[in-house]
């Protein structure tokens, strides 16, 4: 048997907060937090739905990562909102 590997695709993201002073907090959409920066973020994701907050408990805004992509603050809120996801524990 041939044992082929799998390779992850990552795509680029970058998202620009008004100020530089704010906090982008980026989570999963199972709930985990993937990343916190202040004013900008740049990473690498896999392929997937996400969700991104300004500021810790402002309104949640999704993003369905399929490509690099790269998204203002104003891009985002001008955008619909979206429920804050539910973390699940083990055992839940």
């Amino acid at each position: 048997m041939s044992s082929a590997k799998k390779t992850q695709v990552y795509h680029e993201l970058i998202i620009l907060a008004s100020s530089p002073a704010t906090d982008i907090w980026l989570g999963d959409d199972a709930g985990f937090l993937v990343q916190k920066e202040t004013g900008e973020m740049r990473t690498s994701l896999m392929p997937g739905h996400y969700t991104v907050e300004f500021g810790l408990g402002a309104p949640t805004y999704p993003i369905h990562l399929t490509k690099a992509s790269r998204y203002t603050q104003a891009e985002l809120e001008a955008g619909p909102t979206c429920p804050r996801p539910k973390v699940q524990l083990p055992g839940d």
